[in-house]
């Protein structure tokens, strides 16, 4: 029987011959699909604790539940959910030209795509970046909470301004907003 590697959190790995899944990683969705390796964990968690700070990450939703909600907004409009398939974490529903639509976002060798596509991505987030400005026409993201919070918007500007790296070293900025900046570090 071959033996796997699952991260149950709290910086242990288990040696195991069953496979483990998502339910038993602390604090992540509990659809996931068993971990190649402790690398790709820390990738998925630090990628989910990420969305939990953007606003549009919906977590478990149904692709129905998704294309109802994005079916009378504006082409380009997207979230992101749970994938409801057990091999993959999360899924991109968008608003397409006709109709709501949605793509599996795969992860591969610790590498960010869509389904179908051979174009690949270090982060969730740059893979969004890349889409949300070039010719696929995904425009913004639909947050859960309407009107969006001001902080979170002021977060977005400081980070479009400055840059992640740069706004966290400026002076005046206090320790509990240096840390809020850091939990979303992008400018979408």
């Amino acid at each position: 029987m071959q033996r796997s590697s699952c991260w149950l959190g709290h910086g242990k790995l288990l040696q195991h011959s069953s496979p483990l899944t998502g339910a038993d990683a602390n604090s992540l969705p509990t659809h996931l699909r068993t971990f190649s390796s402790a690398a790709e964990y820390q990738l998925v968690k630090r990628t989910y604790q990420q969305l939990q700070h953007s606003g549009y990450y919906w977590g478990p939703m149904t692709m129905e539940e998704a294309h109802e909600i994005l079916t009378q907004l504006p082409q380009g409009t997207f979230l992101i959910r749970d994938s409801g398939q057990s091999d993959v974490f999360f899924t991109l529903s968008y608003q397409s030209e006709d109709k709501p639509t949605s793509v599996r976002i795969q992860l591969n060798n610790l590498l960010f795509s869509l389904c179908g596509s051979h174009r690949t991505f270090a982060s969730l987030f740059a893979l969004l970046a890349f889409y949300t400005s070039s010719i696929c026409k995904l425009t913004e993201p639909y947050r859960k909470q309407r009107p969006e919070r001001l902080k979170q918007m002021c977060r977005r500007a400081l980070v479009c301004t400055h840059g992640a790296e740069n706004a966290t070293s400026m002076p005046g900025l206090s320790p509990q907003l240096k840390a809020y900046v850091c939990a979303y570090p992008h400018s979408l």
